[in-house]
Parts: C-alpha cells; structure tokens; sequence
C-alpha cells in the first residue's frame, strides 16, 4: 500500500498536521511533515482545548465533531495530553459589582460579580478538554516512531512535471534544498493563502482573526468546570472563556481582533491591554482567581473558512496529488482528530469514513 500511495508530505506542524502524520503512519503510510517555526508554534501551541461533542449537530461539521470527541477520549486513555471531561456553565458577569444571585450549579470559587442566570452548557458526558501543545506533540512523537520525518525549514515553491504544470513532483525547501512528494498537503491554517503563489490554480480562501490568552496560577486549586462568560463593563460586552486545566493553572481567553497576519508564526505579538483585559476577568470571577500569578500571556490567529466550514479534501486540477485540511476556526483543536484520521483514509483509500462532501475544496474555489 505505501508503495502505491508513494511519498506523502504535509506542509503545517500544528495540530491538524500532527494529526494527519499519526494517521497515516498507523496505516502503513510514512510521511513528512515539514513545519517552518516549531510544531504547534501557532494556535495549536495557544489555544484552550476545550472540547464539546454536540453543539455542533445542528451544522455540517456535526458528524465530524462527534467522531473526534470520541478519539479525543480514546487519545486521552493513550497520550499523556492532559485530557479529562469537565462541567460547563455560561455566567454573567458585571465588573466591579457585588454577587447579586448564587445558583447551585456554580462552583464555590466563581464567588465575585456573577450576577443573573446560569446555564449548564455542557456535563461529564459531552464536554472535555485537552492541551492542544502536548496532543500534538504527542501524535507526532508516535509518528514519528512509525517513519515519519520532521523537517524545520521553510517551504517556498512546489516542483511540476516539465511537461505538465499541475503534475506534483517535489516541494522546495529554502535550506534544504527539493523534497520529492508523491501526495502533497496543505495544513497551514491561516497561512494557507501564502501557497497560492506556488500554485496555477487558486486555493480556498482562509482568513485570520487574532485571539489573546493568559495562563495564571491561582492561590489554591479550582474545580474542572469550563467558563463560557457574559462579560459587561463599562467598554461594553465581551465573551471571555475561563479554563481551569488539570496541572493547576486556569487558561483565559477572548478578546479577538483583525490586526494582519504576520509572515510566520514567531512573529506573532499579542496586545497588551488585551491581555491585561483578561486578568481582569479573572480577578472579577473569583476571589481565588483574583491576584494570581500570570504565567503567560500571548496570541494566535484562528483560520476562519471562506464559507464558515474548513476546507478538507482533495484539490481539483492536480492529477489528484494535492490535498488541504484548514479553516476550522476556533474548533480545531476539537476536530483534528477525526480531520486527520479522515483525510489518511482519503489519501490511502480514496473515500473516508465520514461523509468529507460538506468540506469539498472544490467549494470554496
């Protein structure tokens, strides 16, 4: 089988790359996987990890979404990637007011300025979460036990046939010279639009937008209940979300802006006030949040699809040669599993498991 499918390589090193790797290679299927910075340098190296098994039913990614909840706990029993399942509340809060309502569902230490409504979004059986860095490192690792290669360096070009322009021989590496590929593809979340110029025919179009976290250590230790937020304050409303992780840390996210794409993944800067907005969250939640430590603060882009969906599949006019997995937004580290188990199978067997037609790149073209 691996000779007929030939040299696999994917250009992209965070988490749905890492995950295409694994999979292949646990079908017989070596590969390489080049990555310009480090892998998971991007948001697979930023992101939460929070995990939901159905709140995506009501749209295409459904089927997927349940499919890699399920290896996502497969995984966890496998990996030492830090998952666990965890309750999930939607609170509000008003900055700088005193608690006005308690419900019996939020936990002792969310004990500042909730006030109104709390809703159970989510319970043990469809809610989890996971360390999208040590995941991916994870697949990678045991990739790479089963032949794949990972090369540091940077792509900048695809080789074609003399004789026929859309026929895939090797990509160009800038340090290390040409790499043969038999099946080229593409996971580049953001950067994804960089590959049209090595290209005749456009790609599916992926967009940016930038998101902050901090990481902080609280004065004792919080239950695993993941916080989606109302947040008012006198600048208006925001959606922060607080993850408390398993390692004793709490992981706060939101505030999402369009500053342009850097060229790389190192380049990527956060903005202070937004990372100081979220401390702020955190000391406004809870008394024992309140104070803590900040352990890190920084940003990344999510991969926002041209039509709300990511682009998985094979790429038309290139003898079927070229593939892409990109643009899942802010569910990536949700969906790669079942992403990248899917693609393998495409790319070895022609067709998958789960029904990729909503992903068609085609449609995006």
């Amino acid at each position: 089988m691996a000779n007929e499918i030939g040299k696999v390589v994917i250009v992209g090193g965070g988490i749905i790359g890492c995950s295409i790797a694994y999979h292949l290679t646990e079908m017989g299927i070596p590969c390489t996987l080049v990555e310009r910075v480090s892998i998971a340098c991007a948001a697979s190296g930023h992101a939460g990890g929070f995990l939901a098994r159905n709140w995506s039913d009501h749209g295409p990614t459904g089927p997927l979404s349940r499919e890699s909840f399920d290896l996502h706990k497969k995984y966890g029993a496998m990996f030492d990637s830090d998952y666990r399942a965890v309750d999930t509340l939607e609170v509000m809060v008003k900055e700088d007011s005193k608690r006005t309502k308690s419900s019996p569902n939020v936990p002792d230490w969310v004990d500042k300025s909730v006030i109104g409504h709390t809703d159970v979004l989510g319970d043990l059986t469809n809610t989890a979460q996971v360390h999208p860095k040590k995941l991916s490192k994870c697949f990678i690792e045991a990739a790479q036990k089963k032949g794949c290669e990972v090369i540091i360096d940077q792509v900048v070009g695809v080789e074609f046939s003399t004789e026929d322009k859309t026929f895939i021989k090797a990509v160009n590496l800038q340090n290390k010279g040409t790499l043969p590929c038999d099946k080229l593809v593409l996971a580049m979340g953001p950067w994804t639009n960089v590959a049209n110029q090595w290209f005749s025919h456009k790609l599916p179009t992926i967009g940016a937008c930038r998101a902050h976290h901090i990481v902080i250590t609280p004065s004792e230790p919080v239950s695993a209940h993941a916080l989606f937020v109302n947040y008012r304050s006198k600048d208006g409303n925001d959606n922060p979300e607080v993850y408390p992780r398993p390692d004793g840390t709490v992981y706060i996210c939101g505030r999402t802006d369009y500053e342009p794409l850097p060229e790389h993944a190192g380049l990527v800067e956060p903005n202070s006030e937004s990372l100081n907005f979220l401390h702020r969250v955190g000391a406004n939640i809870s008394s024992t949040l309140e104070g803590s430590k900040l352990e890190t603060g920084h940003a990344c882009y999510l991969p926002l699809p041209e039509n709300n969906v990511p682009a998985i599949g094979l790429i038309p006019n290139y003898h079927g040669k070229l593939y892409i997995a990109a643009g899942h937004s802010c569910w990536g580290i949700l969906n790669a599993p079942a992403t990248g188990k899917n693609l393998a199978e495409l790319i070895v067997h022609g067709n998958s498991a789960i029904d990729l037609s909503p992903f068609d790149p085609a449609k995006f073209i």
